[in-house]
C-alpha cells in the first residue's frame, strides 16, 4: 500500500499492507510471507511487530473498528436535530460504501471466514456491531425525548435493533448486488420504522 509519510514505521507499513491484502482478498486467501513481502520488511522485523497472522488480524480490525466508528460519530455529531443525527448513521451508508468500491464490511467477512463464534477474530466484529448498536439505541431515546407526541410510541431498544439489521443488511446486499440500491432502499426503510409511530 502507497503512503506520502516518509516516517511511517515498520509496524505501520506491514499493519496498512495487511489491511488492503486482507480487506480485498480476504483473511484465509492472505499469507504472512505476502504481507512481509509486500510491506518490504525483513521476517524477523515482522514477527518482532506481531507474533502471529491472528494477532496482525486482530490489530486490523481493531484499527478498523475504531477508524469506522469514529467516522460515524463525526457524521452524528454534524447534526444538530434529533432527527438528523437519528437519520446520519444510515445516511453514513452510501459514501462508505462508495469509498470501499461496494466491498462491504469486514466483520462480516471475517465471521464467514472464521466459523468459530468464540474466536478472537470472531469477537471483534461482535464488539464493532455492539458499538453501533448501543450508538443507535442513544439515538433512538434521544429521538423519541426530543418529540413525545410524535414518537412516544416507539420504543428504543425495538427500535435500535430494527434499524441495526437494517444497517447490516443493506451492507451485504449492496455487496452482493455491487449495486447501491439496498443503501438507498436502508434509508426509506429507517424512515419508515419511525413515519408509523
Amino acid at each position: 500500500m502507497k503512503t506520502n509519510r516518509t516516517d511511517i514505521t515498520p509496524r505501520e507499513r506491514i499493519l496498512n499492507t495487511a489491511a488492503e491484502l486482507f480487506y480485498h482478498q480476504g483473511f484465509r486467501a492472505t499469507g504472512i510471507n505476502e504481507v512481509i513481502a509486500k510491506s518490504g520488511v525483513a521476517k524477523a522485523t515482522f514477527y518482532n511487530n506481531f507474533k502471529s497472522k491472528d494477532a496482525l488480524c486482530l490489530a486490523y480490525l481493531q484499527d478498523r473498528n475504531t477508524s469506522e466508528y469514529q467516522a460515524i460519530v463525526a457524521m452524528v455529531h454534524d447534526h444538530d436535530e434529533p432527527l438528523e443525527r437519528f437519520m446520519a448513521v444510515i445516511q453514513s451508508l452510501q459514501p462508505w460504501l462508495e469509498a470501499n468500491r461496494l466491498r462491504g464490511c469486514a466483520f462480516l467477512h471475517m465471521a464467514a471466514e472464521v466459523p468459530d463464534p468464540d474466536h478472537l477474530l470472531r469477537n471483534e466484529g461482535l464488539k464493532h456491531y455492539e458499538s453501533l448498536r448501543r450508538l443507535i439505541r442513544d439515538l433512538s431515546r434521544e429521538l423519541i425525548a426530543s418529540d413525545p407526541g410524535a414518537f412516544g410510541k416507539l420504543d428504543a431498544d425495538t427500535l435500535a435493533d430494527d434499524y441495526l439489521v437494517i444497517l447490516g443488511g443493506a451492507i451485504a446486499m449492496s455487496e452482493i448486488y455491487q449495486d447501491l440500491w439496498p443503501a438507498k432502499q436502508a434509508v426509506e426503510l429507517v424512515r419508515r420504522l419511525i413515519d408509523k409511530a
